[in-house]
């Protein structure tokens, strides 16, 4: 591919990102809450917080592993429109939880209409695929031969924290369809900080 096509792809790809940025900002004050109050909109803003960190993070690594890879060849390009379609696939039940999360903060913790495990699951499983397709972007980057040693260590490090981000996401997804327990499957996020900065600080970055 030429370095203009890429320049295309790579702009394509922030726009898709800014785009499920500004659904966060629409999403964030939905109907689950009274947008009419200061309260919900104070509320809503934790949950854009998280939403935005969520999108932010997904965005770094594909910039990031645009370093790594440089200009790639077709399967970089599948591999980034494939990730371009899930996160505005993704961003709906993102939308979902960012809703219902602030809700839960603005007291009002019973206006989400439906079914919080299915909504759990589903979350799951969009995070886990965004991460899995993070995980093959970095083991796409392995395939550059200019890559420096150290550069090497760095893609596959970053493959192998996607993957953990990608196991925690399936796991709460199952979590989240087991009858009675599934309100818990959210709180499995919350081990990534230290399975992520167990592995960070294991793992050998230089050669």
């Amino acid at each position: 591919m030429t370095p203009e096509i890429i320049k295309r792809v790579d702009s394509f790809t922030d726009a898709a990102f800014a785009f499920a940025v500004s659904l966060m900002v629409v999403g964030a004050g939905g109907s689950a809450a009274d947008s009419a109050t200061l309260e919900s909109a104070v509320a809503a803003i934790p949950s854009f917080a998280i939403g935005f960190a969520i999108i932010t993070l997904f965005w770094f690594s594909h910039l990031r592993w645009r370093v790594l890879r440089g200009v790639g060849d077709a399967r970089s390009l599948l591999l980034t429109l494939l990730l371009i379609f899930m996160v505005l696939v993704y961003i709906v039940p993102l939308r979902a939880m960012a809703v219902s999360f602030a809700a839960f903060l603005g007291g009002q913790g019973d206006s989400y209409r439906g079914s919080l495990a299915q909504l759990f699951t589903v979350y799951g499983m969009g995070f886990t695929a965004m991460s899995v397709i993070t995980v093959l972007l970095f083991r796409d980057a392995l395939r550059n031969p200019e890559l420096t040693p150290d550069k090497r260590r760095e893609a596959a490090g970053q493959s192998w924290i996607w993957a953990i981000l990608a196991v925690t996401g399936t796991l709460s997804a199952i979590l989240a369809m087991i009858p009675g327990v599934g309100i818990f499957a959210p709180f499995l996020y919350a081990t990534l900080p230290v399975t992520i900065g167990l592995f960070a600080w294991r793992w050998q970055w230089e050669v």
